[in-house]
């Protein structure tokens, strides 16, 4: 596409007075030009109408008394007419009385079938008029016709037909339209001639300007404007100009006496703010550090309240102890809970939470949370009710994450309701054209409801909507703060309706594509939280082998979860080797072989994971599972990424060890027997 052409201001001025003066010249010379041959038209009808009722004024008594003579007399008289065609006097039958022809007074030669036509066109008027009986007048062929009725003493004698050649009136209007153009291109000459002078009292100053700008522009220094003696606005445009670039002269020399400390002040202030970065990382790296050493620190203690007191509830022991036990088991539920909610939120908070996308069977999952919490539910003596819709399709999602919404919302339910029941219930959506399904779980209770001027804040963090609620029914008022931001992670929306007395509606609708038909096969082993499948030959044991006894080595510093652990293997029937950290696992190894090593990863000489590393090295493939209070998803990869196998978040529960030892020593090493060693 070409650019368009830059005009100069002069070319714009003397375009726009030319096309303004010659719009006016042309629209009132027009006007004159239509005018004039308006009127050269009316004046040739008015000299054939004027001709016309002369002759029928000197027709008329003749014709009365039908003298033919004095008839023709009066039509003769028509020759000094050069522009009369043809004139004719009609009976009132329309018969012709007399008739003149300019032809047949003519020597010239005539073109008979013009002629021919020209009759023609008379007699079609003429049988018109008759008919008519009114005057008429005909303007066509380059003719001007004229019929008439004529009268004496109020009756009716006959009729008359003029035609007249506008030869003379075509000419006439040709020379007034040649004029008018001749005028016109002399107007147009002088309009052009006149507007490339006057524009210099316009465009000068304008060009004036411009050059002293580009002299700036150029030589990069200020300059005064040339004072121009006039009293139009261009003098005042230069005074405008000149205390401008008198403004930017005085702002100049600030500059240059601000120069010289800007840079140091910049200096300052970028120590500064490099200082205030510095300890805002510091302080984020202190915070990560506290987080993790404050989840270690508090997760090994309670491996050892958790673990003891599930092997005592096993126990069999009188009523009340039972409800101690039971007690100080549930207290240490609660405050794991808490740890992971402070984890969780941190992680939301510093951006490090990661959404993943596996096929995952939504109705398999609602039912495995529902289950889970039916235990409580029924404690409190109420129900839980899952209500599911007939068709709902496999989905690519996060299953952990979508099942900890779940269980946030279903377990606040459970919670904040005394008598009634939990509803859950589960739709989707599918749009099969996009490939996406809308998928809907609605989690509604009966029980003490939220206030509607507390409904804005329930999703805040460390908030439950008033004072009172933390009172009555505890909790750090995060669950609600990680539902929604793992709901918004994922592209959804999570919505509350609720009123005082009359229990909540709690809605969590989630954007999922749907699930392919070739990804369905997966599904079974994406639903678990950790997909470690061990190597193929460590799951293949012999008849000969089943019946031998595991043998695990245990790297851990702490006594109670060495003491927790050998009762659990004593009770799994796997021979138990312990040390209390990496070197001494190294040292055993050299001369031992074991079927499993779970390892502790923080531990005093010689961490886990460096242990690992060295272990890796020598060559040993034997399974390593992290055996760690670390348990953020960082700390994870940390451990597979040091070579070990799976991975065993402190505390943990004797069904999740039971599901470890099965995966890497199968399920026929797990029985009865009892063989526990310790090494030192």
């Amino acid at each position: 596409m070409p650019l368009r052409k830059t005009r100069s201001v002069q070319q714009k001025m003397t375009a726009i007075i030319f096309l303004v003066s010659t719009f006016v010249l042309v629209l009132t010379t027009l006007q004159f030009v239509f005018f004039e041959l308006k009127h050269s038209q009316d004046i040739a009808r008015d000299d054939i109408n004027s001709l016309a009722r002369l002759i029928s004024a000197n027709a008329r008594f003749p014709m009365a008394i039908k003298d033919h003579a004095a008839v023709e007399s009066i039509l003769d008289s028509l020759v000094a007419r050069k522009d009369v065609v043809s004139a004719y006097l009609l009976w009132p039958d329309g018969k012709s009385v007399v008739g003149y022809s300019r032809s047949q007074n003519s020597h010239s030669r005539i073109d008979s079938s013009k002629e021919l036509k020209f009759l023609q066109a008379e007699a079609r008027q003429i049988a018109e008029g008759v008919q008519l009986g009114t005057e008429h007048l005909w303007q066509e062929n380059g003719r001007l016709a004229y019929f008439m009725p004529i009268t004496f003493e109020g009756s009716h004698v006959g009729y008359h037909y003029l035609s007249i050649e506008l030869v003379d009136l075509y000419r006439h209007q040709i020379s007034l339209v040649l004029g008018w153009l001749l005028v016109m291109g002399a107007a147009m000459l002088l309009t052009y001639l006149l507007s490339v002078r006057l524009q210099r009292y316009i465009s000068g100053p304008v060009e004036q300007l411009v050059a002293q700008m580009k002299t700036i522009s150029r030589e990069k220094r200020l300059v005064g404007f040339p004072s121009k003696e006039s009293n139009d606005e261009f003098s005042l445009l230069f005074h405008g100009f000149d205390e401008m670039i008198r403004a930017l002269k005085d702002r100049d020399q600030r500059l240059d006496r601000y120069r010289k400390n800007l840079e140091l002040e910049v200096q300052i202030r970028t120590r500064a703010l490099e200082a205030e970065k510095e300890r805002a990382e510091q302080a984020s790296v202190a915070k990560s550090r506290f987080l993790a050493n404050m989840s270690h620190e508090i997760r090994t203690p309670m491996i050892g309240v958790l673990g003891m007191s599930d092997l005592l509830r096993q126990k069999d022991l009188s009523e009340q102890d039972q409800q101690l036990v039971e007690t100080i088991y549930q207290s240490g539920e609660a405050l794991l809970a808490i740890i992971n909610d402070i984890l969780d939120f941190s992680k939301v908070e510093a951006g490090r939470l990661v959404i993943e996308s596996v096929p995952v069977d939504l109705v398999s999952l609602a039912e495995d949370v529902t289950r889970l919490m039916n235990v409580t539910a029924h404690c409190k003596g109420i129900e839980i009710v899952l209500e599911t819709a007939v068709y709902l399709p496999h989905v690519l999602g996060d299953p952990v994450r979508i099942r900890q919404i779940l269980l946030n919302l279903i377990g606040n339910a459970v919670k904040f309701t005394e008598v009634g029941k939990v509803t859950v219930s589960l739709s989707a959506n599918s749009h099969q054209a996009e490939g996406l399904c809308d998928c809907l779980f609605v989690i509604q209770d009966t029980g003490v409801g939220i206030p509607v001027a507390a409904q804005s804040r329930i999703f805040d963090s460390f908030d439950q909507g008033d004072s009172s609620t933390t009172r009555k029914y505890g909790g750090t008022g995060l669950g609600l703060t990680i539902a929604k931001e793992l709901t918004q992670l994922m592209g959804g929306q999570l919505t509350v309706e609720s009123r005082p007395g009359e229990g909540s509606n709690f809605s969590v609708q989630l954007p999922l594509e749907i699930c392919k038909q070739s990804e369905l096969p997966l599904l079974a082993t994406v639903q678990t939280a950790r997909p470690k499948p061990p190597a193929a030959d460590s799951l293949i044991v012999s008849a000969s082998d089943a019946s031998k006894s595991r043998r695990v080595l245990l790297a851990e510093d702490n006594p109670t979860t060495q003491s927790l652990l050998s009762i659990l293997l004593q009770q799994m029937g796997i021979e138990l080797e312990i040390v209390d950290n990496g070197q001494k696992a190294i040292d055993f190894l050299l001369n031992e072989q074991v079927d499993l090593i779970l390892m502790d990863c923080h531990m005093p000489f010689l961490d886990g994971l460096e242990a690992t590393a060295q272990l890796r090295a020598q060559g040993l493939s034997t399974p390593i599972v992290a055996l760690t209070a670390y348990a953020r998803e960082e700390d994870e990869q940390r451990c597979l990424g040091a070579g070990m196998n799976d991975f065993l978040s402190k505390p943990f529960r004797q069904a999740e060890l039971r599901d470890i030892l099965t995966r890497w020593l199968g399920a026929d090493a797990l029985s009865q027997n009892s063989t526990t060693a310790s090494v030192q």
